[in-house]
């Protein structure tokens, strides 16, 4: 199985990018092929809603950046690791900006292409406690599962996360996050 991560914090060491790892440990451990992309590092612009990706002309979207080279990783992925910092009770500026550009996942009449069936895991690391950011978790499963067609595995939630390293001091969520990964299948 190919398993692609995202990550979404421009904190290259922080609770985040440790909880993906983790999942991704796991999932290695267990046999399956990992990539691991922070999304932070790319260019990503904002969608137009130019709707050229509807007018079938182009082969995935208008903006020439750096989800030209995401649009085939995503497409030739079994299960995605969606994971992102809680900012503002959302998730990311650079997290949305790239799922805004899904767009590209959907004809004219919103019926999804390339994405239905494949697996998901979401990743979210908050300040506050894990409760106050349940409505991101939500967020990311009704339109990742809902909308999208996308299998959830597992939402992994890590609340009381403020300093970078905050992850240390819960072991058992990175515990959790590495079996997600084992567990895959």
């Amino acid at each position: 199985m190919k398993v692609l991560a995202f990550i979404g914090s421009p904190k290259e060491n922080g609770n985040t990018a440790s909880m993906v790892n983790a999942v991704c440990r796991g999932a290695e451990t267990a046999g399956h092929e990992i990539e691991v992309i922070n999304i932070t590092r790319l260019s990503i612009n904002d969608c137009k809603a130019c709707c050229a990706c509807k007018a079938g002309k182009i082969q995935y979207c208008s903006i020439n950046d750096d989800m030209q080279i995401l649009y085939p990783k995503i497409m030739g992925a079994d299960c995605l690791v969606i994971g992102t910092p809680v900012y503002m009770g959302q998730m990311s500026g650079q997290m949305k900006n790239f799922f805004d550009r899904w767009y590209t996942f959907m004809d004219v009449n919103y019926q999804i292409h390339h994405l239905p069936g494949k697996k998901y895991i979401t990743v979210t690391a908050s300040g506050a406690p894990a409760e106050v950011s349940q409505s991101l978790t939500d967020y990311l499963n009704h339109w990742l599962g809902s909308f999208f067609k996308l299998k959830l595995v597992k939402n992994i939630v890590g609340g009381g996360l403020g300093s970078d390293d905050a992850i240390n001091s819960q072991p058992e969520l990175l515990a959790l996050a590495e079996s997600t990964g084992r567990e895959l299948k």
